[in-house]
């Protein structure tokens, strides 16, 4: 389940709950809501990108990020 971060626009940081909800309703597992910095967090098994990007009020969609170090006896280091 890859982990999502979602950006708020500026005109719906008041109701930032509202936007939570709607992404919720597109399938959206919610971790957190970070009012102050009008950030949403969690997982969206199964949903495509584009439909949480049009849900109104979201600003942009993160996917997380992920790295493999290759381990400490390999040749490349």
């Amino acid at each position: 389940m890859e982990q999502m971060t979602i950006a708020v626009d500026d005109d719906h940081l008041a109701t930032i709950a509202d936007v939570a909800s709607a992404l919720e309703s597109k399938g959206m597992v919610i971790d957190q809501v970070l009012e102050t910095v009008g950030v949403i967090v969690g997982s969206a098994p199964g949903v495509d990108r584009a439909e949480l990007e049009a849900v109104e009020g979201v600003s942009s969609v993160e996917g997380e990020t992920t790295f493999q170090l290759p381990p400490p006896d390999s040749p490349v280091q």
